[in-house]
Formats: C-alpha cells, sequence, structure tokens
C-alpha cells in the first residue's frame, strides 16, 4: 500500500468522528463570541481615551512657554486643561503633564533637550486602555516640541520644518493608587498577562492528562477491574484528580521556573542625559508594589485551577466511549482556558464583586483580579473570588463523583451519526 491511501485513511477516520467535528464547533463559537467581547471591550476603551482631556501644570511663568502652551492647545483641539498643581491635576485627569520652570531657557537653547515630566493615573487592568494614555502622554510631548519649533519660526520669520528639538519626557504612573516608574508598569503588565496565561496553560494541560488516562483505561478494560474493587467510587474519582495534579505539576514547574528565569531580572536604560542603569527584579516589585497577598493568591487560584480542571478531565474522560473522542476534545480544552486566561484583561472590565465571581466561576483570570484587589486593599473583591473559586470547584468535583456513580462511566457516551434512511 502506498503512502497517499494511507494518508487518506487517516484524514477520513477523523472527519468521521463525531467528537471531533463538534470539538471545531464548540472550539469556532466559543472564539467568536468572545472575539466579539473582546472587540466590544477594545471599542469601548478606545472611545474612552479619544476623547480624554489632559492636565497641564505651567511651572514656567514666561511668555514664551504661554504662547507654546497656546498653540499646543489649539492644535491639540483644546484638550488641554490648566491646573495648579501636580496633586489637583492627578485628582481630575488621568494624564497630566509638568512644564517645568527651565523651559523656555532649555528650549531656546539650540544644544539643550527639552525635559518634560507626565503623570498617568491607570485604573484597569485592559492593556488597550493603560497602553493609550502612556501613548498620549508621549504625543502630547511630541506636540509641545513642535510647537515650540513654531514659536521659534514665527519670531524668527523661518520655516517651522527647520526647528528641531528633541523632548524627553519623564513618565510616572500611578497603578491603582501605587506610584510606579515606566519600567516597573512595564513589568507589571508583563506580570497581568503572564501569570493568567500560566494559570490558565496547567489548567489546560492537566484537564486534557485527566480525560486522556480515564479513557485510555476504559480501552484497555483496567477501568472496569477497578469500578470492581470494594472502593468507593468517589475515592477513585480523587486519586484520578490528584493523579493529574501531579503530573501537571512536574509540566507546569518546568513551563513557571522557565518564565521566572527570564522575569527575574530586567535592566533598563533611564532616557535622557546621565542615563544609568537600573536593575529591576520582578519579586521586589511584587513585594513592594503589589504585595505579598498576591504570591500566596496565586499559589491558591493555581491549586484550585488543578482541581477545577482535573475534575472536569476526570467527568470528560469517564463519558467518552475511546481515548479518540478524548483525544478529539483536548485541543479544545486547551484553548477554552486559555482564552479566558486572557477574556477579562482585554475586555477591560472593572475590578469589582461582579467581575470577582466571574474570575471565580472560570479560575483562570483569578491571579490578575486578586492582585487589584491585593493592591487596593478591596477585600471583600478577594474574598468573593477566592470563596466563589473554591464553590465552583466543590461543584465541579461532585459532579465529576455523580458521572463516576452512573452507568455511563463504563459504557460511554457514544456519539454516531444517523445512517441514511434511518427514522428519527
Amino acid at each position: 500500500m502506498t503512502m497517499k491511501p494511507l494518508v487518506v485513511r487517516e484524514v477520513k477516520a477523523f472527519l468521521r468522528n463525531p467528537a471531533f467535528i463538534i470539538s471545531i464547533i464548540l472550539l469556532f463559537s466559543f472564539y467568536t463570541a468572545l472575539g466579539r467581547l473582546v472587540s466590544t471591550g477594545v471599542e469601548s476603551a478606545t472611545e474612552q481615551v479619544a476623547g480624554l482631556q489632559i492636565g497641564v501644570v505651567l511651572q514656567d511663568q514666561s511668555d514664551f512657554a504661554t504662547r507654546v502652551l497656546a498653540i499646543a492647545n489649539q492644535t491639540s483641539g483644546g484638550r488641554l486643561r490648566l491646573v495648579q498643581s501636580i496633586e489637583k491635576g492627578v485628582g481630575m485627569y488621568d494624564v497630566v503633564l509638568v512644564i517645568p520652570p527651565d523651559f523656555s531657557s532649555r528650549a531656546l537653547d539650540i544644544n539643550a533637550s527639552i525635559r518634560l515630566e507626565s503623570f498617568v493615573r491607570i485604573d484597569t487592568v485592559s492593556p488597550v486602555v493603560s497602553g493609550a494614555k502612556t501613548n498620549i502622554a508621549s504625543s502630547v510631548g511630541e506636540l509641545i516640541g513642535k510647537s515650540v519649533s513654531m514659536v521659534i519660526a514665527i519670531e524668527k520669520g523661518i520655516d517651522p520644518a527647520l526647528i528641531e528639538k528633541s523632548v524627553t519626557i519623564n513618565t510616572t504612573i500611578q497603578v491603582y493608587g501605587k506610584i510606579m516608574r515606566s519600567d516597573e508598569y512595564s513589568a507589571f503588565t508583563m506580570l497581568m498577562g503572564f501569570v493568567p496565561m500560566i494559570v490558565a496553560l496547567i489548567m489546560g494541560i492537566n484537564a486534557i492528562y485527566a480525560s486522556q488516562f480515564t479513557a485510555m483505561e476504559k480501552v484497555e478494560k483496567a477501568f472496569e477491574m477497578l469500578l470492581a474493587q470494594p472502593i468507593p467510587r468517589r475515592n477513585i474519582v480523587f486519586a484520578k484528580i490528584l493523579g493529574s495534579i501531579i503530573s501537571s505539576f512536574i509540566m507546569g514547574a518546568a513551563y513557571f521556573a522557565g518564565m521566572l528565569m527570564l522575569l527575574s531580572s530586567a535592566t533598563t536604560s533611564a532616557p535622557g542625559e546621565g542615563a544609568s542603569e537600573v536593575s529591576l527584579n520582578i519579586l521586589d516589585l511584587i513585594y513592594g508594589k503589589i504585595g505579598f497577598n498576591a504570591i500566596l493568591i496565586f499559589v491558591a487560584a493555581l491549586v484550585l485551577g488543578l482541581i477545577y480542571s482535573g475534575a472536569i478531565g476526570v467527568a470528560l474522560g469517564s463519558i467518552v466511549s475511546d481515548e479518540r473522542i478524548a483525544g478529539a476534545f483536548a485541543a479544545p480544552i486547551m484553548f477554552v482556558f486559555m482564552g479566558l486566561g486572557y477574556a477579562l484583561i482585554f475586555i477591560g472590565l472593572p475590578v469589582n464583586i461582579a467581575t470577582g465571581i466571574l474570575a471565580g466561576l472560570v479560575i483562570a483570570p483569578l491571579p490578575a483580579v486578586a492582585m487589584v484587589a491585593s493592591m487596593t486593599g478591596n477585600a471583600a473583591v478577594l474574598a468573593t473570588s477566592l470563596g466563589v473559586a473554591a464553590l465552583s470547584t466543590i461543584l465541579v468535583m461532585a459532579l465529576s463523583v455523580h458521572i463516576f456513580n452512573r452507568d455511563i462511566v463504563v459504557l460511554g457516551l457514544r456519539l454516531r451519526r444517523p445512517k441514511l434512511g434511518e427514522k428519527g
């Protein structure tokens, strides 16, 4: 037999498998709905930032600085608003630009660059909104630089394109009330995306292991022998969940250790003159800005997620007839968990009781929600998330035990296509 018939035979075997077709339909439907939710969140975030007004603290009261600010305000469509102090500005606006006392002297000095300060207030986990706000600060800085060129060109009667002034902005970011440098905030956003992804990945691996091991035992007839033993079936369920957890911990530890080595230290250079290297340690950031509670919550979320996904995998493996059907559902399980891990982050929902309940139900986004709740000192959201996660885990385990006490655990759920001419 040549290679072509063998390949055709294998492809037909997949295409004729109802579980494979159902998994594709479910996966497509899930990500279509998820994509619409994320798209709605991105659109609302974009609209929120589009008309954002910027507070300006004018510490240079010279006529030159006033004219520069007037041109910049006109160019921006009147989005710049004068405020008396940084504290008042941050309280009123999400982005505040500070024009320092030496602004005019540096702007008129050919060899000097313009230095500005910006303060950005961020109170969302959405990278779309936070990224847009930090970009606005940079855009306003560039606008100030062009306005400086315009004022100088008007005074000297030359083309503004002949004048180029470099602008350096030192940005300070206030994230849920915690002051961070730009490099610290970059590390924070990396953690917000990295931690839920790792939890979701390990949960997906765990569910796949549990379903595959259970389905393989059924094919090898070892499953029926195990059920015939004088052992409570709930103990069998718990043993299988623990076995899949141990296997996933080994795999997850390798992932986590590798990523932790990657993120444990990052060196960045401070912009501007006299730049010096600043060493940023991720663990120091967690202890100082987020709180040690975040690590404990991450561990709790991981343990609950492993039990939760293990119970789902055992339940799935117990109702399918063989490992082929379990394998057909393996990829959808993985991608569903990974999709849920990122969904709340990109949708940009506020961190409150409602999102705490949602994060507890699916567990994967729980570390990100708990991280924010820990930073803001919102114990109610923290307790609600963990409580709902524990309750949902218990319910899924109870469902697995219930399935094991039914005849379907031996016979399996058989999916077949109706034959032509078969009457319903």
